[in-house]
Order: C-alpha cells, then sequence, then structure tokens
C-alpha cells in the first residue's frame, strides 16, 4: 500500500507549484486533481478540505497515531473556519496550519452503537484487504478469459459459469449473482469460445454509458488473450455510432464475424432485427445475454416495453435456427424478486430446458446508516454533513429529476465543484463524460486527471456500472422499493472492500415514495379498448394467432401520440403476465423460387421496416375476447402487482425505522418459491442500525450476520452426449483401466480429451493434476473441461462423471457412495486397483462392465 500521508504532505508543501511525481494513492490522486482544479475554477474549498480529511482518516486507520497534515494558509485555499467546518482541527504554526483529523459517523443516539459505528466507518477508511478467493478455476474458465483468472470469486459463480457452458441449444439459464463476483465474466466465458470460428453473442444492456462500458471491457480481453477481433473494432451498437460503422456493424453480423455485439432492446427489436435473424438462420447466433434482467420487469412493463417484446423475437429465433444450432439464453442480475424470476421464466424460460441459478446473498461490503429527521430542513444539513464527511467516490440519490438539480445547487454553495448530475435528462455524451471524469480515465480506459468525487442522480444511474472503488452511498430520499433501495446500495463496495450506505429521510419523502409506488400499470378499462382497437385492425393468421399493429389508436385517443405504440406494448405485456396471450415476431417472408434477387431484397426490407411496429400475439385462453373474463383477469393482474410495490414500500419502512436486521430484511424479500421448495437469500450484515443497538456478535469478527458462501449446484440439463453410454450398456457405471503408467502417460489425456470433445466431461480423483487438466482442455477446446476438485459434484451431480485413481489405493467414500447410488460413472484406474466389496479381488474382475482404455480409445 502507498504511502498516502507522505504523498499528500509532498502535494501540500509544494503548493502551488504541484510539479511533483503523481501520486499512486487513490484518494490522494484526487486531492492533487482537486489542488490543480482549484486554479482552473474547476474545483473549491470543500472539495480539497474533504478529501484532506479523508487522507488523514486512511492514515490513522492504517498506520494508528497522529498524522498531521502541514498545510500553507492562502486566499485560494480553506481557511481555518472551512477547516473546522470539515471536522478538522487546525493548529496555526508559522508556516502554516497543522491539521488533524475529527471522527465522525452519522448519529445512533445510543453510546455502544457510536462505537459500534465508529469501529465500522474505521474498516472503511483501512480499506482492509479484499476477501480473496480459495476456488480453484475449471481449465474451460482460464482457457476462454485469460491466466488472470485461475480462482472463481465465489462458488455461486463457479456453479453459474458450469451450467452456463454446458447448456444445450436452446436453453435458458437465469443467473442471480451478487454484485462484485462477476456476471459479465460468466457471458464472456460462455461467448467467446463459440464465437472463435464464426458466430455472434448478443448482449442486451439498459443504458448507452453501459454499452460503452462493457465494449471497452471486452476490447481488452479480447486483445489481453490474442483472440481475434470483431472487424469493425465495435462492439457496442449505439444510436450514436456513425451509419457506415453500423452499417459494417450489420454486415459482420450476417456473415458471422461479429463476435459480439453490445445493444439496447430497441435496437435488437429495430436496426439489427434483419441482420441478427440471418445469423440465427445460419445457425450463427450462439447466446443471448440479458444483463441488469431485473428490468426485464421493472422497466418493461412501464417506459421501455421493448424489454419485454424482444422475448417474441426470442421465440422466433427458436424456431428460425437450424435444429441443434439454437441460441442459448442468459439472464443475469444482482438480486431477482419473485415476480421479476416469474416474468423472466415465462417471458424467456423453455419450457423443460431452463435452470435458475440462485446464488443470492446479502451483501457484505455496506455498513448500514439510517436518519429519521422530522423536517426537511432536519434532512438537508444531515445530508450535507454526511457529503461532507463521508469518504468518495460517492453517489448522492435524489428521487425526482428536480431535486438532483437542487441538491447540486446546494452542494455548490456548500463549496463543492467536483460533482456531476446523472438524470434522465443528461444525453450520452453527458452520461459518458460524467463516468469518465468520476473514474479518472479516458474513453479508452486510460489514466486521465478525475474531474468528479461526487455524482448527483437519479435511480438510472449506476445500473451495471464497473466502477469497484465507489465508497460512500447516500440517499438523501424514501425510495419507493426495497428493490430500488438496494439496487443502488449496490454501487458501493464493488471491490469486496468495506463501504458506507447512508440514507436521510424527512416526513414528506415517505409521501412522495407512496405516491411514486401507487404508479402502476394502465388500467382495465384503457386496456380493454386497446385491446380491442388493436384486435379489430390485427390481421387473422389462422391458429389462434393475431398480427397486431402497434401503431393502433384506442377510440378515446382521436389523433396519434408520442406514447400511444409504449402503450399498446404494456397492455400486451400485461396480457402476457395475465397468461392470456403469449407474443412473438411476425415472420418473415419467403423467398419464391422464380423471384428475381433484387425483388426479393425489396420485399424483404419492407417486411423488415413495419415489423417494427408489429407482432404477432397467440391466444393462449378462449375467453381473452370475452370483456369481463378480460377485466377481472387483468385485475387480478393489476391487483398482484399493486401488492408486490406496496409489500417493497412497507418492508423498505421497517427497514428505515430499525425494526430488523438490514442484512435479515433484504435476504427475506429475495426469496422465492421455486420447484416445490424455497430458494433463500444468505444474510449478511457488517453493520446496520438494528444491529449495532442489539450488539450481538460484532466482536466475534467482522460481520454481524455471516451466511457464509452460498452453493446453488451446477444444473444438470438431460438429453446430453454421453459417448460411452453404449458401452455402459444398462450398468450405471463402467471399469476403466491402464495396465502400468507407461499406458497410463500416453492414454489417460488422450481418452479424456476424445470424451471432452464428444461429450460433457466432468472429471475428478486424486489422478487428475493442474497439468493434466490444462492438457486436457487444450486437446478437448472449445469444449469446457469441469474438474470436480472438492468432490461437490462427485457427491451431488445425477450426470456422469469421470473419476481418475492415481494409484491402487482404496476408493474414498464418496466414490463408493456414488457407485452405491447407481449414477453414471467412469472409474479411470490402475488394473491391479482392489474391489472396495471384496479387496482381495480386483475391481476389472468384479465389475460388470470392465474395458481397457486401449480399447476404448479404438473404439471411440
Amino acid at each position: 500500500m502507498p504511502d498516502a500521508w507522505a504523498e499528500a504532505q509532498a502535494l501540500w508543501s509544494a503548493w502551488p507549484h504541484l510539479n511533483v511525481v503523481r501520486p499512486t494513492d487513490s484518494t490522494v490522486i484526487r486531492l492533487h486533481d482537486a489542488l490543480r482544479g482549484l486554479a482552473a475554477d474547476q474545483a473549491d474549498w470543500h472539495d480539497v478540505a474533504a478529501l484532506t480529511r479523508q487522507v488523514l482518516l486512511e492514515q490513522h486507520a492504517r498506520r494508528q497515531g497522529i498524522w498531521p497534515l502541514r498545510v500553507p494558509v492562502s486566499a485560494r485555499l480553506p481557511s481555518r473556519e472551512q477547516w473546522e467546518n470539515t471536522k478538522c482541527d487546525a493548529l496555526t504554526m508559522p508556516e502554516g496550519l497543522s491539521l488533524t483529523p475529527r471522527h465522525w459517523h452519522p448519529r445512533t443516539g445510543f453510546p455502544p452503537a457510536d462505537q459500534a459505528a465508529e469501529t465500522e466507518l474505521a474498516e472503511v477508511y483501512a480499506g482492509g484487504a479484499a476477501v480473496t478467493s480459495a476456488y480453484p478455476a475449471d481449465p474451460f474458465w482460464t482457457r476462454a478469459l485469460g491466466p488472470g483468472y485461475r480462482h472463481y470469486t465465489s462458488l455461486g459463480q463457479r456453479e453459474a459459469a458450469r451450467t452456463i457452458v454446458t447448456a444445450p441449444p436452446g436453453s435458458t439459464v437465469i443467473v442471480c449473482l451478487p454484485t462484485g463476483q462477476g456476471k459479465t465474466e460468466l457471458a464472456w466465458a460462455a461467448a467467446i469460445p463459440a464465437t472463435r470460428q464464426r458466430g455472434v453473442a448478443v448482449v442486451v444492456v439498459p443504458t448507452v454509458v453501459l454499452a460503452m462500458d462493457m465494449e471497452r471491457r471486452v476490447r481488452r480481453l479480447l486483445a489481453t488473450l490474442g483472440e481475434p477481433p470483431n472487424p469493425s473494432g465495435h462492439y457496442a451498437y449505439t444510436g450514436g455510432l456513425p451509419d457506415d460503422v453500423k452499417q459494417a456493424i450489420r454486415r459482420d453480423i450476417r456473415e458471422g464475424r461479429q463476435r459480439v455485439v453490445i445493444t439496447a432492446p430497441e435496437a435488437l427489436m429495430g436496426g439489427l432485427r434483419p441482420a441478427l435473424e440471418s445469423a440465427v438462420r445460419q445457425g450463427l447466433l450462439t447466446h443471448l445475454v440479458i444483463d441488469e434482467a431485473h428490468l426485464v420487469e421493472q422497466w418493461g412493463t412501464e417506459f421501455r416495453p421493448e424489454f419485454q417484446a424482444m422475448s417474441g423475437q426470442r421465440r422466433s429465433w427458436l424456431e428460425m435456427a437450424p435444429p441443434g444450432r439454437e441460441p442459448v439464453t442468459l439472464a443475469m442480475s444482482a438480486t431477482l424478486t419473485r415476480q421479476q424470476v416469474g416474468t423472466l421464466g415465462e417471458l424467456f424460460g423453455t419450457p423443460g430446458a431452463t435452470e435458475l441459478i440462485w446464488a443470492a446473498q446479502t451483501r457484505r461490503e455496506p455498513s448500514y446508516f439510517v436518519q429519521q429527521c422530522d423536517s426537511v430542513a432536519a434532512r438537508t444539513a444531515a445530508v450535507l454533513e454526511a457529503v461532507s464527511a463521508l469518504p468518495k467516490p460517492m453517489i448522492v440519490y435524489a428521487t425526482r429529476k428536480h431535486d438532483v438539480a437542487e441538491w447540486a445547487q446546494r452542494l455548490n454553495r456548500a463549496g463543492f465543484r467536483r460533482l456531476a448530475v446523472v438524470t434522465g435528462d443528461v444525453d450520452d455524451a453527458g452520461r459518458r463524460a460524467a463516468i469518465m471524469g468520476w473514474r479518472g480515465e479516458g474513453a479508452d480506459g486510460q489514466p486521465e486527471p478525475t474531474r468528479y468525487d461526487i455524482v448527483i442522480g437519479t435511480s438510472a444511474f449506476g445500473l451495471g456500472l464497473d466502477m469497484s472503488n465507489v465508497r460512500s452511498v447516500i440517499h438523501a430520499c424514501v425510495p419507493e422499493t426495497l428493490d430500488r433501495y438496494y439496487q443502488e446500495v449496490g454501487r458501493v463496495g464493488r471491490d469486496r472492500r468495506p463501504a458506507v450506505a447512508y440514507l436521510a429521510s424527512a416526513p414528506s419523502d415517505y409521501d412522495v415514495a407512496r405516491r411514486i409506488n401507487r404508479e402502476i400499470v394502465i388500467s382495465s378499462d384503457k386496456g380493454w379498448d386497446r385491446w380491442g382497437s388493436m384486435v379489430r385492425s390485427a390481421t387473422d393468421l389462422g391458429h389462434g394467432l393475431l398480427d397486431i399493429d402497434l401503431d393502433t389508436l384506442p377510440t378515446y385517443i382521436p389523433e396519434e401520440s408520442g406514447h400511444n405504440r409504449q402503450w399498446n406494448v404494456r397492455t400486451l405485456n400485461l396480457m402476457v403476465q395475465a397468461k392470456l396471450i403469449g407474443l412473438q415476431a411476425p415472420q418473415p417472408p419467403t423467398r419464391r423460387t422464380d423471384e428475381p434477387e433484387d425483388h426479393w431484397q425489396h420485399r424483404l426490407q419492407e417486411h423488415f421496416a413495419r415489423s417494427a411496429a408489429r407482432v404477432v400475439a397467440s391466444i393462449r385462453d378462449g375467453r381473452t375476447n370475452d370483456r369481463t373474463f378480460w377485466t377481472d383477469t387483468i385485475e387480478r393482474q393489476r391487483a398482484n402487482v399493486a401488492t408486490e410495490q406496496l409489500n417493497a414500500l412497507e418492508r423498505l419502512c421497517h427497514l428505515i425505522k430499525g425494526d430488523r436486521c438490514v442484512g435479515e430484511a433484504v435476504g427475506d424479500y429475495y426469496r422465492l418459491p421455486w420447484r416445490g421448495g424455497i430458494l433463500r437469500t444468505t444474510v449478511n450484515c457488517r453493520g446496520c442500525p438494528n444491529c449495532r443497538n442489539t450488539g450481538s456478535g460484532r466482536d466475534r469478527g467482522a460481520l454481524y450476520r455471516d451466511g457464509g458462501e452460498p452453493l446453488p449446484g451446477m444444473a444438470h440439463w438431460s438429453g446430453q452426449a454421453d459417448p460411452l453410454r453404449e458401452f455402459r450398456g444398462d450398468a450405471a457405471w463402467m471399469s476403466l483401466w491402464w495396465r502400468d503408467s507407461e499406458a497410463r502417460d500416453n492414454l489417460l489425456s488422450q481418452f479424456l480429451a476424445l470424451f471432452g470433445r464428444r461429450g460433457r466431461l466432468i472429471i475428478a480423483g486424486p489422478g487428475v493434476d493442474a497439468p493434466l487438466a490444462a492438457r486436457v482442455q487444450r486437446q478437448a477446446w472449445p469444449k469446457p473441461v469441469v474438474v470436480d476438485g472438492d468432490d461437490h459434484l462427485t457427491d451431488s451431480f445425477p450426470g456422469p462423471v469421470v473419476w481418475v485413481a492415481a494409484d491402487a489405493s482404496p476408493l474414498p467414500s464418496a466414490v463408493r457412495a456414488r457407485l452405491a447410488a447407481d449414477v453414471p460413472t467412469y472409474l479411470v484406474h490402475p488394473l491391479d486397483l482392489p474391489d472396495p466389496q471384496r479387496p482381495h479381488q480386483r475391481l476389472s474382475q468384479s465389475c460388470d462392465v470392465s474395458m481397457p482404455l486401449t480399447t476404448v480409445l479404438r473404439d471411440l
């Protein structure tokens, strides 16, 4: 760790001439840039004072003792009074001021809780070592992502990765993996091998900023791996691209050379649609990845219906693709509610081929602070104090856009200039500039001076943001749901180090939250009018299929409006959730045998030009056009949505009151029924009002609640190839042996690689070391090789496992239990391995099916 205090003192000693070596500590880098910003009127006194105090607190937490900083006195620098207002003691000396920090934490009102809060803040400033993983990577993971990925971040990431790379064509994987555990790498580990020769993986993201961020990461990854890039050099397909670049991306998609395209659902349903359908028909579309998948239910029902409408496009792809070449769908999020999982399963699931990897656990990094104020003025003062005193980088969240603007003005008046504003009114260029200035890097990912320490935003800011070292999130509001609150808290501590989540509320904030919470979907009367109008103008395709014009006007709107199509799609999506209809994309025309090329291309372009405003609805219930039945069904669905929303707000209100541990409250919210059981969220808590007041267990470790690592289990996909199934016959397991060590060395890797190329290779046992596993993966690539290093799969996986002995030692209990359970197992061993039931006899002699490796290799 750099000596941050020495770097900071060097800066202050050199002031105003900052021609010193650029610091290496992240906080001192920000201080350096703030001091430079003073001269350019891009920073103010409070920016400099708050960062200086942060350096002092970090030094104290890391080194203990008193480490004052000597700072000069100047009209351009904070005055002694301003230093004091920033919670620094300033002692006048001949050469300036000597600064020492005063400790501060949000008020708790209970002395033992104050001590706990001080300890938690000290841990944030100390920046303790990030949690390191003890879970070795499978060979496919390192091979796909490079030598920097020799471990998984968690057991959840491991099981999700194994499930995704073994998923059969046309299947769906829904993944719930906590923030900071590497969801994006799951997509790359599947897509990079699948697209190496020819292929396209499409990644759907909610914002342009996230698309650009993901583009930067995948470009860097492919360069590190020495993998072929996209021909155009572009991976994100966004509205701001030049037309010739968009055209090149579409051409490369059709030819299967655009390995990854990152885009919004609107582009997937619009400009990219013809090219993607062309790739699908050739079997070149390998994956559909939906990032931040909880938004399918959250945003898809309201202001961005394309999140749900693209499910119809996916269903069309599955029908268009050659058999065995259908794209795999991957939907990922850090948090998923019961309703969100239900929506994803309903819209994007494949019957009999949908798996949920539930690795949900509450965050270990945030320390939660809540302050209930009796007026807006008191809440405003509390937030201003917290912004000044809590560590940076920082996000300040407000609910409404005008609240964000007011907070920016307040902070400017308070002496903060290094702040950016991000709301729905900020264009893509403005968002990118804000994030790059906050991170301190250019668009190419190279370091640049930081411009902002604070971002003030609405809920749209931060989705999927790869900013690892955010230290504080402040809510100057009451979010309308617990889900929104926890999603926004998820922006801190992505580097897996301690962080702060602070919320201050006023009574009127609850009124705002309730009002937004009640804003649900279209009323049943207007919805019925829209549905009736769409049905009357639709083309009946037969077999219960209607080709619907999304620009159809309901009877209560006399002329076209800018939001008419959105409301039609919302109505249809609500009907999908109520299981009244299904949605799919219109089928493109087929070329007539004698049709000239120019005529065919013109007809095809006409189809895609009009298909953006059309959708095919399949009637799932014969009573759908009965008004009474329709209204009753839709009202029940609307009531379900309203109940879910209200429940989410009530849970947040209880959390604010401190009635329960925050970790427990969040964990209880994110639980859902699944296949006859209940999937629970593992509870962790580093600190919250309830736990501080009860004092339950903090002296025993770094967490009040420590639920450990969830282990969801790798999914078993039925119907996948087992290259030795015919050899095994009716037996559950078989014996494969080598005669001597020379035969083992010559035959074992060949056999395992051949098995991996023709089936799904899961290997275990002491005979599998890291060099052998890496060699087998090289030979089997791009098929994945999974190594069961902890016997988890040997204990529980119902599919075939290849277990390799090192010598003739007796079989361990895990293997004996597996053989007794009659699950598919291939024992690979030396000829003289004894039978576990009859130790005086060789296993190869007593096993129902036994074969030398030489024979297997010859006959496979």
